[in-house]
């Protein structure tokens, strides 16, 4: 079974989320293309041009960079050997891949507990106590983040730690914009209520 040689985790590399203009690569499809004709290195180029966006929303989804990498390169390989039945947007056929592993992912582990890795994330306060405050709050929200329900947790990333637009998570994730609406309102509720438990 072939799986594809080149993986570059994106810390290794940094994309923007802005789609990659067409006159200067290929589109995704002339590379789906290429790999089904038997150029299997190509798709090289679609990991590098989606590994990134991916990263930060499986490590969003499980809080563990461990995890996400993990989905991340099982989604890839999954994709690979699945890549003739692509129709439409490869991005957003490859997004509701990573999506359904981060989902599988938090139906099937127990959580002790959920925090980002703080050596990542430069601080910008200026004493250790206003330094410490921020990193138990983010840990008490990250803590709130994982008692959500999947399909929340994923809207309420999308919406407010991505900054997509809700035409963009309805393309990605298959649904209405009513819908995702719903979803992020909810999550905003759910959260107020479980922080304002602790800080009330």
């Amino acid at each position: 079974m072939f799986i594809p040689s080149v993986w570059r985790y994106p810390s290794a590399v940094h994309m923007t989320e802005s789609p990659i203009p067409p006159n200067d690569v290929d589109s995704d499809q002339d590379v789906i293309s290429r790999v089904l004709g038997g150029d299997r290195d190509a798709f090289a180029v679609l990991i590098g041009r989606y590994s990134d966006p991916l990263y930060r929303h499986a490590l969003g989804m499980t809080g563990s960079p461990d995890v996400a990498e993990d989905i991340l390169q099982v989604s890839f390989i999954k994709a690979y050997h699945h890549l003739a039945e692509v129709r439409g947007r490869f991005d957003a056929w490859l997004f509701r891949i990573v999506a359904n592993g981060c989902k599988d992912w938090l139906k099937n582990i127990r959580r002790t507990h959920l925090s980002y890795d703080e050596d990542d994330q430069p601080s910008g306060y200026a004493t250790p106590d206003e330094d410490l405050d921020r990193t138990e709050l983010r840990q008490d929200l990250d803590a709130a983040l994982a008692q959500l329900a999947p399909s929340l947790r994923e809207a309420f990333i999308l919406k407010h730690v991505e900054g997509r637009s809700y035409e963009e998570m309805a393309d990605l994730l298959g649904t209405t914009v009513g819908a995702l609406k719903m979803r992020v309102h909810r999550a905003r509720e759910a959260l107020q209520a479980l922080l304002e438990e602790k800080y009330a």
